[in-house]
């Protein structure tokens, strides 16, 4: 499938109905499966620290999380077709799950938000069968989730640890499982329990959601800080003639 490099990193050219698509056969052939939604942030994060930008050119696909992707490949002449983001992802691929009772595993976030997050899923996708979870808070060097998941074998693992985190802790346990995919969706579990309002669709749909997050959420104006060195890179990029 056609790739376009945004700053080293290989995003994959498809729409959220393509790559949905796509997944669904995955599952049924049982192809393990390791996706990076990589918005500017995780751009910036890999071309600062190696190791993480080689764990992000391992994955199978890398999507494109956030419409500062998507503009920098149209600056690049090499444009991506849309956003396919974590959250709308998980939103679809839970659908999808819940049509054909795909099994399902939780790893992240605060206790409360987990269990919120579960509570949902049942709710809205009755068909989803969810065959375990574990909180975020765990020590990274003794703890047996990689073997509970590989016990249990879910279709699908949403991983929300944050970045690198997330993308870490697949990569490192990846060898160990036979099947899933696997995925990486930040803060999505807050989202789904109701802790984290998402942006109005009015919002999504004028690209301005990370504002909109934004003033729900000063904090994140340092990681916000990362966009502008995004975008003067990117013209880097462009003006050197690199792709």
């Amino acid at each position: 499938m056609k790739r376009v490099s945004i700053l080293g990193v290989p995003f994959i050219h498809t729409t959220m109905k393509d790559f949905i698509y796509l997944l669904q056969e995955r599952i049924v052939q049982k192809e393990k499966t390791f996706i990076v939604t990589a918005n500017p942030e995780i751009v910036m994060k890999a071309n600062e620290d190696e190791d993480y930008m080689n764990i992000i050119r391992k994955a199978n696909f890398v999507t494109a999380d956030g419409i500062g992707v998507v503009k920098a490949a149209k600056l690049l002449n090499d444009p991506l077709p849309e956003r396919v983001t974590g959250f709308d992802m998980m939103q679809e691929l839970l659908k999808a799950a819940d049509q054909h009772h795909h099994r399902v595993y939780l790893l992240g976030a605060e206790e409360a938000v987990l269990q919120g997050a579960m509570t949902k899923i049942v709710e809205e996708f009755p068909g989803v069968e969810i065959v375990g979870g574990h909180h975020g808070f765990f020590d990274w060097e003794q703890n047996d989730i990689a073997s509970d998941i590989k016990r249990l074998e879910p279709d699908l693992v949403f991983v929300a640890l944050g970045l690198p985190r997330q993308e870490q802790w697949i990569a490192q346990h990846f060898a160990l499982f036979e099947k899933g995919i696997f995925i990486g969706v930040g803060g999505c579990f807050d989202v789904l329990a109701g802790k984290v309002e998402r942006a109005p669709e009015f919002w999504q749909k004028a690209n301005l959601e990370w504002f909109y997050r934004l003033m729900k959420q000063p904090t994140r104006l340092k990681r916000m800080l990362a966009l502008p060195h995004f975008v003067f890179k990117v013209y880097g990029q462009k003006l050197k003639g690199k792709k």
